[in-house]
């Protein structure tokens, strides 16, 4: 992939962003920063967090995470790196026909050059979509792409609920 198409920092925490602000299943939200890089880990030392004072070598650079629980109370968290592990499984993965039709915005999103991609925004579905790829490698819980793609969620049974009879016309 050429440079004008990569990733940025930027791009994936607004990814992250959309995705918790729409997750309210999620708790004990906490963001920080880490360092992404040949060799970051080593950085760490003994401990769990770089330094503030840490020296970054050619290649490294600072970059956010975010940790959180989800609904199991499992600690899960995400980072510049696992979110594009996400979009990656999305964009190149091989998906039946629901999953794959979903995705089609993703992938789209994926192929446009740097500059065009920045402006454009992925839908909240799209965001949870990325990141539940990347926590579970699957849509574990809904995204709301039915009522994105449709204006209200859908129903396929919409005609035979009692609430919906009473208001159809008889030639329906």
């Amino acid at each position: 992939m050429s440079g004008a198409h990569l990733i940025t920092d930027d791009e994936t925490r607004r990814i992250a962003e959309g995705f918790l602000s729409n997750a309210l299943w999620l708790g004990d939200v906490e963001w920080g920063r880490t360092v992404i890089g040949p060799g970051a880990d080593h950085l760490k030392g003994w401990g769990t967090d770089f330094p503030d004072d840490v020296e970054l070598q050619e290649g490294q650079r600072w970059s956010w995470k975010v940790s959180f629980t989800d609904p199991s109370g499992k600690g899960k968290g995400l980072a510049h790196q696992v979110v594009l592990d996400g979009l990656t499984r999305i964009v190149y993965g091989d998906h039946p026909n629901p999953d794959g039709w979903r995705h089609m915005a993703i992938r789209q999103w994926f192929t446009e050059p740097s500059d065009s991609r920045k402006a454009l925004n992925l839908s909240a579905a799209d965001q949870s979509q990325i990141c539940q790829q990347a926590l579970y490698g699957k849509i574990v819980f809904a995204t709301g792409e039915a009522e994105a793609m449709f204006g209200k969620k859908l129903d396929f049974f919409e005609k035979q609920r009692p609430d919906q009879a009473a208001t159809d016309s008889p030639g329906d």
